[in-house]
This record gives C-alpha cells, sequence and structure tokens, in this order.
C-alpha cells in the first residue's frame, strides 16, 4: 500500500467510527479482499461491537484528545451549515491522474479520491453521523467517549460507507 493510500484508509477507517445516522442499522459487513492473500468477508452485528467496547479497557473507551476543544464549536457550526446547504460540491481538485472531490449529496458529506488507476476511495459520513460524533466529544475533559461513537453506529443509514481499492487490494464496509 502505497503512502497515499496508507493515509487515506487511516483517515477512512477512523471516519468509519463517526458515522452515524436516523436509520436503523444492524450489522456492519465488513468486506476485505487483499492483493496477495484471502478475501475476509465478516459481518460484524451492533451488539458484539458494543460488548467488545464494554469489556474494553477505560483507555480505548475514553480517548484524550483535548486539541479538539479549540475547534468544537467551529464544527457544530459548519454541521449546522451544511444541513441547510443544498447539494452541491465543495472542493474539486484535479491534477494529471489525480482526482479529490468533497461534495454534499442527500444528507451526506461524500469523499472521493483517486491516485492513478490504483488507489480509489468513496467515504460516505451522514451529517447526522457527523452531528453525533461531535456530541460524543466532551470539550470540558478533552475525552472523546468511544460508546457513545459506537452507539451511533447503528443508526448508520443502510449501503455504502467506505469503498477503498489500492491495486489488488479492496475494503468495503457496508451498512445493513
Amino acid at each position: 500500500m502505497n503512502g497515499f493510500a496508507a493515509g487515506v484508509a487511516a483517515l477512512a477507517l477512523s471516519a468509519i467510527l463517526v458515522v452515524a445516522a436516523a436509520s436503523h442499522t444492524s450489522v456492519l459487513m465488513v468486506d476485505v479482499a487483499l492483493e496477495d492473500g484471502p478475501r475476509v468477508v465478516a459481518p460484524v452485528p451492533y451488539a458484539v461491537a458494543r460488548a467488545g467496547l464494554a469489556l474494553a479497557p477505560r483507555d480505548v473507551r475514553r480517548i484524550d484528545v483535548p486539541e479538539l476543544a479549540d475547534f468544537a464549536d467551529d464544527l457544530r457550526e459548519v454541521l449546522d451549515v451544511l444541513q441547510d446547504t443544498p447539494d452541491e460540491t465543495f472542493l474539486l481538485i484535479e491534477r494529471p491522474r489525480e482526482q479529490v472531490v468533497v461534495a454534499k449529496h442527500d444528507g451526506a458529506l461524500r469523499v472521493t479520491a483517486a491516485d492513478g488507476d490504483r488507489t480509489r476511495l468513496e467515504l460516505t459520513l451522514p451529517l447526522s453521523s457527523l452531528a453525533l460524533a461531535h456530541d460524543a466529544y466532551d470539550r470540558e475533559t478533552g475525552i472523546l467517549h468511544t460508546g457513545a461513537l459506537v452507539r451511533a453506529l447503528r443508526g448508520s443509514p443502510r449501503g455504502s460507507l467506505l469503498h477503498l481499492q489500492d491495486g489488488g487490494t479492496e475494503v468495503h464496509i457496508r451498512a445493513w
């Protein structure tokens, strides 16, 4: 996996924790096909994720992120503005063999990125999910409560949340 793909994967995996919306997802389907390895398809029931987090060490359930406190109000304001903004493209970067698009569509922030023919990212972040993720952060203490993020997963809309291709390796996470 190249540096671009590794960075995008790290962003995407953390973003999946942020994803939440208003319907009733009970399972996340995680589908990973490695270029030189097996394909693994794993349904991850919401209840299993909650139980796993309940048994996790405290430092996993409460993550200290004091640097977010300075931006919490601004993030909430941006989310509120985005909720009222019509569907449109906010950012388009095109260079030879590279493209990044950030747009609002159907109540979600959608990010697509391509780096040549080998690497492609499609990420869907429902705005209501981002609002719930914002609410999982306690700016007074600087603590991000991962339990609130996991609870938010149950409300993820059905459909694709993340699709990442890097050469022959592919990761697809869908809410069901």
